[in-house]
């Protein structure tokens, strides 16, 4: 006020109030900020893209297209492994290769998020059902008493694949405005030529006939063969709480570590970590646990389940302690011990259902197998994107990681409890 204090000095005073009126558009300033406009290009910069992406992609929807994708390969992998013990396994494969082939290579033309669930989520997601089912039979039926070698190389070559594509795809990024595009035309192109390779060079068997046996098994028969097996529908179990597990962190690991700024990381070697150390300690676990298992089956017939069990136990809290790691060699290690024991369980993937399900009815059987655990794994990229949208992406992959355990349970349940019985000789 004019007449507080002193006049000569509040009329000052009174007039430097209304300079600042004006100056603040006519309140008077409380807060003063300054805000600076960098316009040259910050290199290294964690936060954006090179180039506008043309559609809106955030945690959710990105966790969704997977899930789409997911739910569309548990849906239709009963009825490809029934297909498999009726046609060909050869041509199977072949379908379910091209399929793949033209699913990629067109994603790398989506413009929409519907675009996306289809090409990517259904059309990709029914392609890749195609193989597993009829490869693994026939690689069971060539391989006898080195399945689980047999079957582990049939494993590593996803490790090897999914290394390769996730450090390629971060250089082929750059090469444009639509870099992000590149890796699917590329990958997809590179699956179409390779079924005219699987064309002329795969050979295929026969399925397994039973003396006695009145035609193809029916789906209804496989599901009853497993049904009536406890130890089946607990290794099920097992492998759809690692479904769950692994999918949150193949799907999100990448996210987090690039949101690790302190850590200094560019974006190509952010892709290199989040998939090198775990599919590295992989080759590792599944090169030891196949030697294991096919060397100690005939002395301990129960091993293959005792593997995976361990491999889920360990991979439990080895997931959980990645994320709180302080910086990125301490996670790598985390995440190659991670890998290790998951390599366990992968190495004894199948060749521990095979244990418990007559040949007749594995390929059937695969397919319901398959089909229980993705049903089981499938929310899980959904659920964790919410929880990385709207609390913490961090907490929320450690606390997943307790699916492990809950299938390192179900396994040991399935070797103490029912695998005497349920055993094939």
């Amino acid at each position: 006020s004019i007449f507080a204090g002193k006049f000569g000095q509040s009329l000052k005073d009174t007039f430097k109030a209304i300079g600042k009126r004006f100056t603040y558009g006519g309140d008077t300033g409380k807060d003063q900020r300054v805000y600076y406009f960098n316009t040259k290009e910050i290199m290294g910069n964690k936060f954006g893209t090179p180039s506008p992406i043309i559609f809106e992609v955030m945690n959710k929807r990105l966790g969704m297209s997977r899930t789409v994708f997911l739910f569309s390969y548990a849906l239709m992998v009963p009825f490809i492994g029934v297909a498999t013990d009726f046609f060909r396994r050869k041509w199977v494969i072949v379908l379910g290769t091209a399929m793949f082939g033209v699913s990629v290579f067109f994603t790398g033309y989506a413009e929409s998020m519907l675009m996306l669930f289809v090409m990517y989520g259904v059309l990709n997601g029914v392609g890749q059902c195609m193989i597993p089912s009829a490869a693994s039979s026939l690689v069971a039926q060539y391989h006898v008493t080195t399945r689980s070698t047999a079957l582990s190389v049939y494993q590593s070559a996803l490790y090897v694949g999914v290394i390769l594509s996730s450090i390629s795809s971060g250089w082929f990024s750059g090469l444009s405005g639509d870099g992000w595009r590149w890796p699917f035309w590329v990958f997809g192109g590179i699956s179409l030529v390779w079924v005219g390779a699987l064309v002329f060079f795969l050979r295929d068997t026969p399925p397994v006939e039973v003396e006695g046996s009145n035609g193809k098994p029916k789906l209804k028969d496989a599901c009853l063969a497993m049904v009536s097996k406890p130890s089946a529908w607990l290794i099920t179990f097992a492998f759809g709480m690692l479904v769950f597990g692994s999918n949150c962190f193949r799907t999100w690991m990448p996210a987090f570590i690039q949101q690790q700024t302190h850590w200094n990381l560019s974006t190509g070697w952010a892709a290199f970590h989040s998939v090198a150390w775990f599919f590295g300690g992989s080759f590792i676990g599944i090169a030891i646990g196949a030697r294991m298992s096919d060397t100690l089956v005939h002395r301990r017939r129960g091993i293959r389940l005792e593997l995976m069990a361990i491999g889920l136990a360990v991979s439990a809290p080895a997931m959980a302690a990645m994320v709180y790691m302080p910086n990125v060699w301490l996670c790598g290690l985390m995440m190659l011990i991670f890998g290790v024991a998951s390599g366990f369980f992968d190495c004894n993937l199948y060749a521990g259902l095979f244990e418990v399900v007559a040949p007749r009815y594995r390929a059937a059987a695969m397919g319901v197998y398959l089909c229980g655990a993705f049903l089981i794994g499938c929310p899980a990229t959904a659920v964790l994107g919410w929880v990385g949208q709207n609390f913490s992406l961090q907490h929320g992959i450690a606390v997943f990681g307790a699916t492990y355990a809950l299938g390192a349970v179900a396994m040991f349940i399935a070797r103490a409890k029912f695998f005497r019985r349920d055993c094939i000789d």
